[in-house]
């Protein structure tokens, strides 16, 4: 029962850091776009941006209460990820092999850190 109880907890831990990413993403986005804005629009994204990374920081702080920060930390590396995709959606950027490469590695390392982080210590 116990360990049911805790794969539930590490569960939504794990759901809470991928909203807390995402949101980081869009925030990131949402301040990109206003930096390259004026006026009331430029600010309007600014705040967007803001209350989307705060919103995904509050989540984040939520996560760490339902599992390690070894196993939910690294999947914030996420964001990198998706940070691509945005970019080349809205921003026009291009994706280069080396870039693919790069997060490509940020994520993998990040899914050893937290396949090492659920077994046991030594």
């Amino acid at each position: 029962m116990d360990e049911k109880y805790n794969k539930k907890k590490l569960s939504l831990g794990i759901l809470l850091i991928v909203i807390a990413a995402i949101l980081s993403s869009l925030g990131q986005l949402a301040w990109k776009l206003g930096a390259n804005g004026t006026g009331k629009y430029a600010l309007f994204l600014y705040l967007i941006g803001f209350l989307a990374a705060g919103v995904g920081m509050f989540s984040m702080m939520i996560a760490f209460r339902y599992g390690d920060v070894s196993i939910l930390q690294p999947m914030m590396s996420l964001g990198f990820g998706l940070s691509i995709v945005l970019g080349v959606l809205f921003l026009n950027e291009t994706i280069t092999w080396y870039k693919l490469l790069g997060t490509g590695l940020i994520i993998a390392g990040s899914v050893l850190l937290g396949i090492e982080g659920d077994e046991e210590t030594v």
